[in-house]
């Protein structure tokens, strides 16, 4: 099972199990770790990996001049484009 920017995590010596997502566009990193307890299973967290890698690929195709705006929403939880405020209304 491989992907690209998603690396397997499996260390004798700590607790942690499962995959990493890294993405890099100009200069701006994106790292995320999908952990198989989290998940229920390696497999599941690897298609979670693979889940979020998408979407924020077609978020970057959509943006492609901002990757650290695109990231930070990801990172934050907010996976979709930020809302624009309303211009005033000038209806009497």
């Amino acid at each position: 099972m491989t992907q690209r920017n998603i690396t397997r995590y499996t260390y004798e010596t700590t607790s942690f199990q499962g995959w990493r997502l890294s993405i890099c566009r100009k200069w701006n990193q994106f790292t995320k770790y999908f952990s198989d307890r989290q998940y229920g299973s390696e497999e599941a967290a690897f298609k979670a990996a693979i889940d979020m890698r998408d979407r924020i690929y077609d978020a970057l195709r959509k943006n492609p001049d901002d990757p650290r705006a695109v990231f930070e929403q990801f990172k934050n939880g907010v996976e979709s484009a930020p809302q624009t405020a309303e211009a005033p209304s000038n209806a009497s």
